[in-house]
């Protein structure tokens, strides 16, 4: 299995973590990991991690969100 784990933003305080992989059933089903993590001397003290199971075609209309997003800033 190919997991995704990318760091998105890290600060000395805090960082967000996306981790992704394909799931079995159906095919075309993706689990993804938002994982926000509270730092203290560099060791993780506190973390949130929300999952969501998404198509690839859900997958695709985030990004296309997210595009948005960076285009308006």
């Amino acid at each position: 299995m190919n997991i995704l784990n990318e760091v998105v933003k890290e600060t000395e305080g805090f960082r967000l973590r996306v981790k992704s992989w394909k799931c079995m059933r159906p095919n075309d089903l993706n689990s993804i990991e938002f994982i926000q993590e509270e730092l203290s001397n560099g060791e993780v003290i506190r973390s949130s991690t929300y999952n969501f199971f998404m198509s690839n075609e859900e997958v695709g209309n985030l990004c296309q969100i997210l595009n948005k997003v960076q285009e308006n800033i």
